[in-house]
């Protein structure tokens, strides 16, 4: 990389980084070989600013650096941060993207720097840290900030910077967007977090894709802060996201296997009814206890026994087709349900008895 050392009035810093990423160890390593990957463990986290090498140096930006071309031109615009680092940018792409001139801090009659040297660019002093201002003009420019990692309280910051700023997040997050995957990114880990973040701005379509990583969680334990946070629209679709899915859960399981034709060898109404009751005192249990996160091969594990008992082969096959298409039923529940809380309905033929006996013979 390369680095660019500029004389500045007086010397500053610019702070660590957090959760770097370690080089992955073979699994037959041993404690020594272990310790010493260890201490030689690989940082690739992207750092905000070049390193100081000596105490009249400036810390740079890594990507809004001096020769920045953007359309053709050059930064004219010098921004620096809370603690020292100095990113180039382009005074038309901020003013063009803000409606308040970025706060106040920028002023539409700001001499335009052109071709001037990146040491007598017009100085903005800025607000936030280093951290914070590398992502806001990554947002502003359309260019993703995943390779540094930043925190989630960062990202945070940042978005309230940009708001703060006078810039409109709806357009910016919309799918396959750079702050719409940044915003994704925390969706495995955190997902109450960003699901609240992207509700404060009603990003939706980030909103809609974080959802369905909260199917898990338990509603009754929310705390308030993360309720007043995300809002009462994207509180209540919440809600509605795990009361939809549990109703359509119980419209699945409450449809019990269908009954063969009779007469059949081997098997009586009574064992019929016998398999419905079965299947009945199962899919009430489930309903009652399970959580809207359910897997498919989880409700095949527990729905599968019901047929322990059963004798007869077209009853255990009516049973395992079911089973199929409870399955099928389920997965087809759409997961991000905060779009349409509508209740999903599936048609499915009747199935007959040599449906059931096809089953059976490739089973």
């Amino acid at each position: 990389m390369e680095y660019f050392d500029l004389p500045k009035a007086s010397g500053s810093t610019h702070g660590g980084f957090e959760g770097p990423t370690r080089s992955a160890q073979p699994h037959n390593a041993s404690p020594t070989d272990t310790s010493k990957e260890e201490e030689q463990e690989t940082i690739i986290r992207t750092p905000v600013g070049t390193p100081l090498e000596h105490p009249g140096a400036i810390s740079i930006s890594t990507a809004f650096q001096p020769l920045l071309t953007i359309d053709g031109l050059i930064p004219d615009l010098t921004l620096v941060s809370r603690d020292g680092v100095h990113f180039y940018a382009h005074k038309l792409r901020l003013l063009s993207i803000s409606d308040n001139n970025m706060g106040g801090l920028l002023s539409p009659q700001l001499h335009l720097g052109g071709h001037a040297a990146p040491s007598t660019l017009p100085p903005v002093h800025m607000p936030h840290s280093a951290d914070v201002l590398n992502v806001v003009l990554h947002v502003i420019y359309g260019l993703s900030c995943l390779h540094y990692f930043p925190s989630f309280e960062t990202v945070d910051s940042a978005l309230s910077a940009l708001v703060q700023y006078g810039v409109s997040l709806g357009p910016l997050a919309t799918p396959n967007q750079p702050l719409y995957q940044l915003l994704l990114s925390f969706a495995p880990f955190r997902p109450l977090e960003a699901y609240a973040c992207a509700g404060q701005y009603a990003l939706e379509d980030a909103a809609v894709a974080i959802s369905s990583h909260l199917l898990a969680y338990n509603l009754a334990q929310l705390p308030d802060d993360f309720a007043e946070k995300m809002g009462p629209l994207y509180l209540k679709r919440l809600f509605l996201l795990h009361q939809t899915r549990l109703d359509a859960l119980r419209n699945i399981l409450f449809t019990p296997p269908v009954p063969h034709p009779l007469p059949a060898p081997g098997c009586s109404p009574e064992t019929q009814q016998e398999l419905t009751g079965t299947w009945a005192h199962a899919a009430a249990q489930l309903a009652w206890d399970v959580l809207p996160s359910i897997s498919t091969s989880a409700l095949k594990s527990l729905l599968e026994p019901v047929g322990l008992k059963i004798d007869c082969q077209l009853c255990a096959a009516a049973l395992h087709f079911r089973v199929q298409q409870v399955e099928l039923e389920w997965s087809l529940v759409q997961v991000g349900g905060i779009v349409s809380c509508g209740t999903l309905q599936v048609h499915l033929q009747s199935v007959t008895e040599n449906d059931l006996v096809g089953y059976l013979k490739s089973h």
